[in-house]
């Protein structure tokens, strides 16, 4: 019987040790936003798409958040629509993370309607340097964040996948899912940047979004 008692005593023990699970605490990643100065677009705005774009990338323990106040694109030259190579360049030049710019985008690799585009070459390469991106100005929140979590998957160093249209790192973002599909894998690189995708020199496969 005091063996049986013991036994019982030493299980209720551990019970009480191992508790409740403890959520784990996240740091946030901090990003800059700036938008041409004819876009309207609010702290309180890119905060809720920043909200929905962490919301896809939950099962990463993936957090974005707002890096100071949303400003306009500094130079009066960078242009509100991007229609070629040297319009894209140009708006990568801005210093900030994100870049907004108007819909559509015309150009990103190639000349094809795009709602972002993360490919930042350095002059006279055809290699992603993995410093920022632009996207569309989008009203829905809830679209927006799906596309700044894909197109911050690219600059985190993720190249497009392929035959899955429901991977958020599709060649079309799957926009009218909840839960995209993000391999853990993938899941890694938006953790850690893209020294951790492997070979970072592969430029995305081509397809409609970049």
């Amino acid at each position: 019987m005091k063996t049986k008692i013991a036994v019982a005593a030493t299980g209720l023990g551990l019970l009480m040790w191992a508790g409740p699970a403890v959520a784990v605490e996240v740091d946030p990643i901090p990003l800059s936003v700036g938008h041409h100065r004819s876009i309207q677009l609010s702290d309180d705005k890119v905060d809720e798409i920043l909200a929905a774009a962490s919301k896809v990338l939950k099962k990463c323990n993936v957090v974005l958040k707002r890096q100071g106040r949303v400003r306009t694109f500094e130079s009066s030259r960078t242009p509100s629509k991007i229609e070629d190579a040297a319009d894209r360049d140009a708006v990568h030049r801005e210093n900030f993370d994100i870049k907004v710019v108007d819909l559509p985008i015309n150009f990103c690799r190639v000349s094809q309607m795009h709602e972002g585009c993360a490919f930042d070459p350095a002059p006279g390469q055809d290699v992603s340097q993995h410093k920022s991106m632009i996207v569309s100005d989008i009203a829905n929140a809830k679209m927006a964040g799906m596309i700044w979590a894909h197109e911050f998957g690219h600059m985190r160093g993720l190249t497009h996948r392929s035959g899955d249209r429901k991977a958020l790192m599709a060649c079309r973002v799957p926009l009218q899912l909840d839960e995209p599909d993000i391999s853990d894998h993938e899941c890694k690189c938006f953790r850690e940047g893209p020294a951790s995708c492997g070979d970072t020199a592969e430029p995305a496969q081509l397809c409609s979004i970049n």
